[in-house]
């Protein structure tokens, strides 16, 4: 019986991959405009890997409850798959930067709101991978592969934002 788990296991694993490979190549983003409120976000890819994780992590759940056996690995995996899975969720569900013409609302993954105006930000660096964001009271830092990011730089630029690419 364990062997089937196993196949199954994998199985599921390769679907899973399959899936995100192609969510991750088929994400429906919609053209704005740059004078309009927006709000960047992460792609839905991560929203689509934590239910993938916690699909996962249910199986082994219910596989331990059914069969009443919980060797080792099964309770390992359940352990790294809730730990990969609750910050991916909280990042693709929670986290994003409401962009309105005079100032940003960032919203961290907790869930706190801080409102930043255009004025108090004193420069951005933007490479590849980070977007490093300072203002007076503190340093913001995210990736840069987040939704509609040449728009909110271009944003920033158009009010005063020394803009810095890498």
């Amino acid at each position: 019986m364990d062997t089937l788990n196993l196949i199954l296991m994998l199985l599921l694993v390769a679907v899973a991959v399959n899936f995100i490979i192609f969510a991750a190549k088929n994400e429906r983003v919609k053209v704005i405009k740059i004078d309009k409120d927006f709000v960047v976000r992460y792609p839905r890819v991560f929203f689509w890997v934590c239910i993938i994780f916690f699909a996962m992590v249910l199986t082994l759940a219910l596989n331990m409850v059914v069969w009443q056996n919980v060797p080792p690995v099964n309770l390992i995996m359940v352990i790294a798959l809730s730990a990969i899975g609750v910050p991916l969720l909280l990042i693709s569900v929670v986290w994003k930067i409401k962009v309105m013409p005079e100032y940003i609302i960032y919203i961290n993954a907790i869930g706190f709101k801080r409102q930043i105006y255009y004025k108090d930000i004193s420069r951005v660096i933007a490479t590849k991978t980070r977007i490093f964001m300072d203002t007076t009271l503190k340093k913001y830092r995210f990736s840069a592969n987040v939704v509609y990011r040449e728009y909110f730089l271009k944003r920033l630029d158009m009010n005063g934002v020394d803009v810095e690419r890498y």
